[in-house]
C-alpha cells in the first residue's frame, strides 16, 4: 500500500483536513519542512506538499529535495489565487505560489492540486461569489485521487455564492470591484482599504476578490 507523506505538518489547511473522520489514516505520515532532508522516502510514496514559505528560495529548495527523492508522485497543493498573476504581480502570496508551481512541474512525477478558499460549512465563506473547496471534497480526493493522463493540473474547487450581510456590505463590494477595474495592474493601491475591511471582519478583498472575478469572468 502506498504511503501518503504530508509535507507541512503545521499547515492550516492540513490541520483542518486531518480532523475529518472521513479521511483515511492508513499509511499516512505528516512531517515538517525541516524534516524532509532526513526523512526515509520510499519509491512508491505519494508526497503532498502543503508547506508554504513567504521566502521563495525555501520553497524551491524543498521541491529540489523532493525531485531527488525518487518518490512515485509529488503533489503540490496550490491556490486558485495564482490566477491573478495574469493581471498583476503585486500580491505576494499568489506570486510565491506561482513560482513554486512552476518548480513543482519540473519534477517529472509531479501534479498541481489547485484549491480555492477551504471551508467546512458554507456559512464560513465570505459574502458574494467564492471560488472555494469544501473539506468534504478534499477528503474524497485524498482518499481516492484521480489524475488526468495528460494534464498535470487538477482544479479542486467550485463556485458558491453567499448573501451579503447588509445593503452596505453589497455596495462596498461593488465599489471595491469598480476600484479594482480602474486600477488595472496596480490593485495593491487598495491595501489600506483591505486592512480596513479586514478590521471590520470582511473577507472578500484583495487577491481573493480579484481571483474570483478572473475565474468567473467570460472575458478574462
Amino acid at each position: 500500500m502506498h504511503r501518503h507523506i504530508i509535507v507541512g505538518r503545521n499547515s492550516t489547511v492540513w490541520n483542518r483536513l486531518k480532523l475529518d473522520p472521513r479521511l483515511s489514516q492508513n499509511n499516512l505520515h505528516a512531517i515538517s519542512h525541516s524534516e524532509v532532508s532526513d526523512f526515509g522516502f520510499k519509491p512508491d510514496d505519494q508526497v503532498w506538499v502543503f508547506s508554504y514559505s513567504k521566502n521563495s528560495e525555501e520553497n524551491l529548495a524543498l521541491l529540489a529535495k523532493l525531485k531527488n527523492s525518487g518518490v512515485e508522485r509529488v503533489v503540490y497543493v496550490s491556490s486558485s489565487s495564482v490566477r491573478v498573476m495574469t493581471r498583476t504581480d503585486c500580491y505576494e502570496y499568489p506570486r510565491v505560489k506561482q513560482i513554486a508551481e512552476r518548480a513543482a512541474l519540473d519534477i517529472p512525477s509531479a501534479r498541481v492540486l489547485t484549491l480555492g478558499l477551504v471551508y467546512g460549512e458554507e456559512s464560513e465563506l465570505p459574502s458574494g461569489t467564492n471560488i472555494c473547496t469544501s473539506l468534504a471534497d478534499m477528503v474524497s480526493f485524498f482518499n481516492q485521487p484521480v489524475w488526468p493522463a495528460q494534464d498535470k493540473y487538477v482544479r479542486l474547487f467550485t463556485t458558491v455564492s453567499r448573501p451579503f450581510n447588509s445593503s452596505l456590505d453589497e455596495l462596498s463590494y461593488k465599489l471595491y470591484g469598480w476600484a479594482v477595474v480602474r486600477l488595472g495592474r496596480y490593485p495593491c493601491f487598495l491595501r489600506p482599504v483591505d486592512l480596513l475591511l479586514r478590521t471590520l471582519g470582511v473577507r472578500w478583498y484583495g487577491y481573493t476578490y480579484l481571483s474570483t472575478k478572473l475565474w468567473t469572468s467570460t472575458t478574462s
